[in-house]
């Protein structure tokens, strides 16, 4: 008799796993600074097919998209939503060789206030 293996055809999500090292206000003085905040979970994942990131400090979003697939040349960006208000701009510079990749995110408030968060992605 022969044997059948039976395999799954789905294939597994490509994600990167990233912590935030940073976060900075641009202050009255037009000085970038560390941005008072409450604690938070500091780590972020990223689903590299579809863009949908999930952490603490994005927990705001509802929809994600992917505006660029990284690559050699070009970093990872995906976009954060709340309903048709961009909220989130993600890049992960995956141009960068080996296996740990820069993590910027830029924040809009409502009032029209940026912040941004910076760390590592792998």
């Amino acid at each position: 008799m022969a044997a059948l293996a039976v395999c799954p055809t789905e294939a597994v999500a490509e994600v990167y796993s990233c912590e935030i090292k940073e976060w900075v206000r641009v202050n009255d003085e037009g000085l970038v600074r560390p941005a008072p905040s409450a604690p938070f979970r500091r780590q972020v994942s990223i689903d590299k097919e579809t863009g949908n990131a999930v952490g603490d400090a994005l927990s705001v979003a509802n929809r994600w998209e992917v505006a660029q697939k990284g690559s050699q040349e070009n970093a990872f960006v995906t976009l954060g939503y709340v309903g048709s208000r961009l909220l989130y701009e993600i890049a992960v510079y995956e141009f960068k060789i080996g296996r740990e990749k820069p993590l910027i995110i830029a924040v809009r408030s409502h009032r029209g206030l940026f912040s941004a968060l910076s760390g590592i992605c792998q």
